[in-house]
This record gives C-alpha cells, sequence and structure tokens, in this order.
C-alpha cells in the first residue's frame, strides 16, 4: 500500500520492434490504442538477425516510441540452438542470444550504440525469450541500465532488488501456443494478486484473432479491477514505496 491505498500496476509491452516486423507492431499498436491502451513499452531489436537495422526505419520508430518507455532487446536477437533434450527449446529457437551466445559486452554496446544514433538512450534491456546468463545482470549495472526482466522477476539493478511479476505471454509455435491462449485469462486471475502483472505481446499476434479475443478479455478485466498502466521504470520506482 501506498499512503494507505492499494496500487496496481500493470504493464504492456510490444517486443520484437524490427524493419520485418513493423507492420504487425503498428496493427498491434492501432488495436491497444483503440481500447484505451496509450502507455506501451516497445522492445527495439537494432541488428535483427543480422539482416536488417532500425536505421531502415528510423523515422517510423521515433514516431511510435517518442515519449513511450523503450528497451534494448538483444542486438541481433539471434543464437545457434539449444541440444536436442534441453527443455529451454520450449521457449525459443535460435534466439536465446544472451544465453547461448559470447561477447556479452560488445553485444551491447553496439545495441546501445545504434539506439543511440536514433537519439534513443534505453534505461531498460530485456534479453530475447527472457534467457541470460548470470553475469549479464552486472554487465547491465555496469553500463548504466537500470532495470532488466526475466520470465519470473522485473530486476532493479541499481538497488539489487527484484519484484516477483510473472509475464503473462502467448506461445508462438505448437502446443505451447494452444496452451498459452487456453490460460491467458486464466493465469491473469491468478497473477492479478500481485499487483503487478506484466503483458508480453510479440508481433505475430495479431495475426491470430484467439489472442486477440483473449487480450482483450483480459484488458477488460484489468480495467475493472482498477490496473494502473505504466512503465517497468516506474513500476521498479513506485515499488520502493509500496508495501503490499
Amino acid at each position: 500500500m501506498l499512503f494507505g491505498k492499494t496500487y496496481k500496476f500493470l504493464n504492456i509491452s510490444i517486443h520484437d520492434v524490427c524493419p520485418s516486423n513493423f507492420e504487425n507492431v503498428l496493427s498491434l499498436r492501432k488495436l491497444l490504442i483503440e481500447n484505451g491502451i496509450t502507455n506501451i513499452t516497445y522492445l527495439l531489436i537494432p541488428f535483427y538477425h543480422e539482416k536488417e537495422t532500425l536505421l531502415d526505419i528510423k523515422n517510423e520508430v521515433l514516431e511510435i516510441t517518442t515519449g513511450a518507455e523503450v528497451i534494448l532487446h538483444g542486438y541481433t536477437h539471434m543464437s545457434r540452438d539449444f541440444k536436442k533434450y534441453d527443455y529451454r527449446r520450449i521457449f525459443t529457437h535460435k534466439e536465446a542470444e544472451f544465453l547461448l551466445e559470447n561477447n556479452l559486452s560488445y553485444r551491447l554496446d553496439k545495441g546501445i550504440e545504434m539506439l543511440k544514433s536514433l537519439g534513443i538512450t534505453p534505461k531498460g534491456f530485456i534479453a530475447p525469450a527472457w534467457l541470460f546468463k548470470k553475469e549479464l545482470l552486472q554487465l547491465l549495472k555496469e553500463k548504466g541500465f537500470l532495470f532488466t526482466t526475466d520470465r519470473r522477476y522485473i530486476y532493479n539493478l541499481q538497488e539489487n532488488k527484484k519484484i516477483f511479476s510473472p509475464v503473462l505471454t502467448f506461445g508462438s509455435r505448437g502446443y505451447m501456443e494452444d496452451v498459452s491462449i487456453f490460460s491467458f485469462d486464466k493465469m491473469f486471475f491468478m497473477l492479478k494478486a500481485l499487483n503487478v502483472v506484466r503483458i508480453a505481446l510479440h508481433p505475430v499476434d495479431i495475426k491470430n484473432p484467439s489472442k486477440i479475443y483473449k487480450l482483450l478479455k483480459v484488458l477488460e478485466y484489468a480495467r475493472k479491477e482498477h490496473f494502473q498502466i505504466t512503465s517497468l521504470y516506474h513500476i521498479i520506482k513506485a515499488k520502493n514505496l509500496i508495501k503490499n
């Protein structure tokens, strides 16, 4: 509670902003705005799969991100694959860049450099698929990042604190996609008791009517529960004052 009032925070992010995803990003953004969601967090990939850069859509990126929370989301968002029986294969396919690849400092520096060339200085970093090596946390602190997240926590890097807030997201293929759609609204009802809920959307989600139906259903629930739509940075600052 903050000064006797219970605060409920909801962060909504659109991942994987890059040229080849941009049309779907715009469609997702339009859907959210039409449903009263204007405070959106954008996760930018500087050099997607080493094929395209954000510089190719500089003006378009600035148009949607000006005044919004912007997060560095890897550098290439690409990696080698997990071994055949590694359970983490269910989370991603050759995109665990900050877990399976090396030269993490170089990748961060290159990502920061490209965003700065767009006039963007991100406060946060989120690794592709929320997967990363332990040493990344210290690296992020050294490079001035204020927060990061994984699938379970939001990390306040400067104060060495973390907030338990499992991310609510859709799978993108196979049975994990089906399960995520079926459970999306049910998971929200479980997570809302934490008073900090994260919803992470991916560009491909806009193509699936079942996902959109469940998303809009959850957004309506969030409105009825009086959740405040806000940025991740605002959440970590506010949680310093809040006692649930």
